[in-house]
């Protein structure tokens, strides 16, 4: 057991956190997967054969949502190509993203696609600056408050060129569907990290790392039960050119990457929220949003490209105000 424990804490600090729990007379049972192109962690405590059942539907779960909302052949593929879409999972997606668009005053947004791919964020060519006619075309483009959702519940529509990409909140949304089967399943307390995205469930208290943006390691600890934590840092894709790094976390006024920041946790009631809202808080900042969180019983950390760190009060005694030479 304390052989497998050790492969988790390597294989997560890797994607941006790592995880250690307390010690139970139950087993702790693991399962990876590549899907979504990341590493998803599952964890489940109970007999083996509880958790093989809990972890094969969580799988299909999660295979489920990435064809459904992905970049290739999904519904977000249909919606951009006919502008109107009737699906109840879409749209309740969208009303969400809306939601935390409006709240946090534009630092998130799902109409960045045609920037994003002129960027090559979204595997349509390698990394590059865009050009200036690139970015002109895309300031033309109607943005989040042109997406209309009717009134049944179901259907989604865009204006003719509005590409939506949901990349900022999916994730966190499949970790949270694929943690909602495993507790339908019968496991009592388990963890799905979906590439960092991580939603926890049951009464176990999980000690989740956040990863050091400048080097390997982590630089803070933050206990966690039954609540998910996301986060966005500049080292999780980007370039270099002329000297100047870039990365995939634009901001939605102008579509250059934001600055001022090297990552952002949210800690919140569910991962699809901590999602967005890691992304919202890289972009804006603390000061902007810090007490916004604080209002929706959400939690934060950010960590400044000086290596400050600012936390939400309830993180404060878990956290260094500087942080510690990267290892």
């Amino acid at each position: 057991m304390k052989k497998t424990i050790a492969v988790i804490i390597v294989l997560l600090v890797a994607l941006g956190v790592s995880v250690w729990h307390r010690a139970s007379r139950e087993e702790t049972r693991h399962a990876k997967i590549f899907l979504m192109d990341t590493f998803v962690e599952l964890m489940a405590e109970g007999t083996r054969g509880q958790a093989d059942a809990a972890f094969k539907d969580a799988i299909a779960e999660l295979r489920r949502v990435d064809s459904r909302l992905g970049y290739r052949n999904s519904l977000i593929d249909e919606l951009n190509s006919n502008h109107t879409l009737k699906d109840r999972e879409l749209y309740l997606l969208v009303r969400l993203s809306r939601e935390i668009h409006d709240a946090s005053s534009g630092g998130f947004s799902i109409t960045l696609r045609p920037i994003l791919d002129a960027w090559g964020f979204s595997g349509t060519h390698p990394y590059r600056l865009p050009t200036e006619s690139e970015f002109a075309a895309w300031k033309r483009l109607p943005s989040d408050h042109a997406v209309t959702l009717d009134r049944d519940g179901l259907t989604v529509r865009t204006p003719e060129g509005t590409q939506i990409d949901l990349g900022g909140i999916a994730k966190g949304y499949a970790a949270d569907r694929a943690a909602e089967i495993m507790k339908k399943a019968g496991i009592s307390s388990g963890l799905v990290n979906a590439g960092g995205d991580i939603a926890t469930f049951g009464e176990r208290t999980w000690k989740i790392g956040i990863k050091h943006p400048g080097g390997q390691g982590v630089f803070a600890t933050i206990p966690v039960r039954n609540r998910a934590v996301a986060t966005s840092g500049d080292y999780e894709r980007s370039f270099v050119e002329e000297g100047t790094r870039y990365c995939h976390l634009l901001d939605p006024a102008t579509g250059l990457p934001a600055r001022g920041r090297s990552s952002a946790t949210v800690i919140a009631g569910t991962c699809a929220e901590a999602d967005a809202w890691a992304t919202a808080l890289f972009v804006q900042g603390e000061e902007k949003l810090g007490g916004e969180l604080e209002k929706r019983d959400m939690d934060w950390i950010v960590v400044d490209q000086e290596g400050r760190v600012r936390t939400s009060a309830a993180l404060q005694r878990f956290c260094p105000e500087i942080l510690p030479a990267s290892k």
